[in-house]
């Protein structure tokens, strides 16, 4: 049987090529252009050895009950009620961007009698970075889950018959659409161009797969209240949960928050006035950023949250606050 050959036409020129099967690289005869075809390889499917036992899942939690802002008895007083290990399907997708981010960025100067100048410096800058991206790929429900942190582990075939598998009910083609967006989206935030007037950016996805990942679910009770948080199977960290907050801990951040952040916008506010730089606006965006945060703590620290939850408080929007701390700072001026 001779080789299996496809005909294609050159994006370029538009000229009848052909490609043998196994190929993936070919140079148009009409034009020279060296041309790429991506074919559908399949997707490949991994499955990583699950390394805790039950007893080390629960070591990991307890462990984890200590650490931060939680309730400084749950050590003592949580109960584990249930612990048990799942796989969760996540798609493994790597990806290439390039191209050309343009645009500029503006710089403020003042010079010795207080006059201030902005200067526009344009920028250009090329884009080639190779990525990993992924997303887990089915619902994960109350889990916290939908990104895999960790790419390495040990293949296994013998535990997908002995643990519960979840499976996917995501397609691959929206995997590898977020997938180029996200590499856009990264591509374009490694330029570092503040302000964008001009780019062209092309995303290439050189690779997918699916990878069951062991994750360990433990269920805990404290004061007749139900938590939840889960151990990755492979590194042994928490990777999501809830915890109870302390109140102690709340107290204590609003009363640091609000006098340290109080103080550095009114120190802010008043340099500006008495000297009439802007270095004082820095203490003014400090104090907001600082009020900021303790609010969120004091709003949300009743219940510690960790991982991709739908529910999750949010911190501040820093740049916002920044814009609040810039106008107050002017208006004293």
């Amino acid at each position: 049987m001779g080789d299996i050959t496809v005909g294609l036409n050159c994006p370029a020129c538009g000229g009848a090529i052909t490609i043998a099967e196994g190929e993936s690289v070919v140079n148009c005869q009409y034009c020279g252009s060296t041309l790429y075809a991506e074919g559908d390889k399949g997707v490949q499917t991994i499955a990583f050895k699950n390394k805790l036992d039950e007893r080390t899942a629960i070591g990991a939690a307890q462990a984890w009950w200590g650490k931060g802002f939680k309730a400084r008895d749950l050590k003592r007083t949580g109960a584990v009620t249930e612990c048990y290990p799942i796989y969760i399907p996540f798609w493994d997708i790597r990806t290439r961007v390039a191209g050309w981010v343009c645009g500029y960025e503006e710089r403020t100067r003042s010079d010795s009698k207080g006059n201030t100048k902005t200067e526009r410096i344009y920028k250009e800058e090329m884009v080639l970075m190779d990525l990993a991206y992924s997303e887990i790929a089915c619902d994960p429900g109350d889990l916290g889950l939908r990104s895999l942190r960790n790419f390495s582990g040990e293949s296994t075939f013998e535990d997908l018959d002995m643990i519960p598998t979840f499976e996917s009910t995501t397609s691959r083609d929206d995997a590898d659409a977020h997938a180029r967006s996200d590499a856009i989206a990264r591509g374009r935030s490694s330029a570092h161009v503040p302000h964008i007037t001009f780019e062209n950016l092309h995303a290439l996805v050189k690779r997918t797969s699916m990878i069951y990942y062991p994750i360990w679910v433990v269920r805990y009770t404290y004061q007749d209240r139900m938590y939840l948080l889960t151990v990755d199977g492979v590194t042994g960290q928490v990777l999501s949960g809830r915890a109870p907050g302390d109140p102690l801990f709340q107290s204590l951040a609003v009363t640091a928050g609000t006098s340290i952040g109080g103080l550095a916008a009114a120190g802010g506010v008043l340099f500006t006035i008495n000297t009439g730089s802007e270095f004082g606006i820095a203490g003014v965006i400090l104090g907001f950023i600082i009020l900021g945060a303790t609010y969120v703590f004091f709003r949300h620290g009743s219940e510690i949250i960790q991982g991709d939850f739908a529910d999750r408080k949010k911190g501040p929007d820093m740049r916002q606050l920044g814009n609040i701390g810039k106008m107050i700072g002017g208006a004293y001026r």
